[in-house]
């Protein structure tokens, strides 16, 4: 059975009235758990002072818990699997962290040579254990590679990328580390740490609104709100989880059938109404961005929009049926029905319901502008389908 932990935190002007504040919280918890029947266990109990402070005393004022007397740690407190120091800094941490990689890769270097894992293998077993291990929490302490004080710790990190990259290629060791860095496909020690930032920063976003954690990166003028926003990139906004009372219906039609039903499907001419076909993409300089096609006349129309950095292609799909039904919602004629194609089964999918996650956003979005289309048209047939993608199909190549 587990302990549950308990943390005190407070704010003061000085060492003793922080000991005092939190020797009044130890008494009143002490009080509660003699009324419950249960005990501290002092022998785990610690105490850490954070100071903005560069040059201070090591603080010499204790917390009395329990009738012992608990000091202030000297050195950094291991808390959560992270080493904080009194000053935040992390320093301590990167380099437990770092240590820990090394002894990882020199037990996996048995591994790597003639007789041991292929180099695809070996890349992998070393980005899950000697790239997991040092990158740990660097996202708390990396702040981008042309701040001051990082290219120490980035360098640290690419010497450990690049004997990675040696064992995982079986190069000799004097090998251009350019050349090394390609033929391994192990990414550059910045980038390492500029996308594990980002995605850090993307997670924090994505909570519902009054988060705390999320509060980190909407904290208006805070150095850790410029470092993730930062870290954001040039993506314009963030997408919003709204918690529903009453989940809202798609008022549309959704298909997904066989694939050579499907194929036949998309192919047929003589589909009354609008039909829209859209693709979304993600390449590998990961730039976001779909496009929405129809046919008028003989010729090829639509909209092609480009989504910025810091989004995937699951949501580029998502976006492109929202953009897809606002087309038709805009259109100022009568349409009669509407049919959408995708190639994506999981935006199909994730539009079909308004629950927070992923792509809440577009699903959201999509019933606006059917509400809004059903305003104008109230029996206007809506219906998405799902076509197989590069099977010829005229409408999903051109939107791809």
């Amino acid at each position: 059975m587990s302990r549950p932990s308990l943390l005190w935190t407070t704010e003061g002007e000085s060492e003793d009235d922080i000991s005092q504040t939190l020797e009044l919280a130890a008494t009143a918890a002490q009080e509660w758990v003699e009324a419950n029947a249960v005990t501290f266990d002092t022998e785990k109990t610690e105490a850490i002072l954070l100071s903005r402070r560069r040059k201070r005393k090591s603080p010499t004022q204790g917390i009395q818990v329990a009738g012992r007397t608990i000091q202030f740690n000297k050195q950094a407190t291991r808390w959560l699997r992270v080493w904080l120091d009194s000053q935040l800094t992390l320093k301590e941490h990167h380099e437990v962290r770092l240590k820990k990689a090394r002894n990882a890769q020199n037990r996996l270097r048995r591994l790597a040579g003639q007789v041991g894992l292929s180099s695809e293998n070996c890349r992998r077993v070393q980005t899950a254990c000697v790239q997991a291990a040092a990158l740990f929490g660097a996202e708390l302490w990396w702040k981008g590679d042309n701040v001051h004080g990082m290219g120490g710790r980035r360098d640290a990190v690419q010497r450990l990328v690049n004997q990675e990259a040696q064992l995982t290629t079986g190069a000799f060791r004097t090998t251009n580390q350019g050349a090394l860095s390609l033929e391994s496909g192990i990414k550059p020690a910045a980038t390492q740490l500029d996308n594990r930032l980002r995605r850090f920063a993307l997670r924090l976003a994505s909570l519902p609104r009054g988060d705390q954690a999320r509060r980190l990166v909407e904290a208006s003028g805070s150095s850790i709100e410029q470092r993730l926003q930062s870290a954001l990139g040039c993506w314009n906004g963030r997408e919003e989880t709204v918690l529903l009372e009453v989940a809202s219906p798609l008022e549309a039609s959704t298909t997904i059938e066989e694939e050579a039903a499907a194929a036949r499907e998309a192919n047929r001419l003589n589909r009354p109404g609008l039909t829209n076909f859209t693709d979304g993409s993600r390449p590998e300089n990961g730039a976001t961005g779909y496009a929405v096609t129809w046919k008028k006349g003989n010729s090829w129309k639509g909209h092609k929009t480009h989504m910025g950095w810091g989004q995937e292609a699951f949501d580029a799909e998502c976006a492109a049926l929202a953009r897809a039904l606002q087309v038709a919602a805009t259109r100022k004629h009568t349409i009669g029905s509407v049919t959408v194609f995708t190639d994506a089964q999981a935006a199909i999918w994730r539009l079909s319901s308004d629950e927070p996650g992923p792509g809440q956003k577009y699903a959201l979005e999509a019933r606006t502008h059917i509400a809004s289309f059903r305003w104008k048209e109230p029996n206007v047939r809506i219906d998405i389908r799902w076509c197989p993608s590069h099977q010829g199909i005229e409408g999903n190549e051109v939107a791809d």
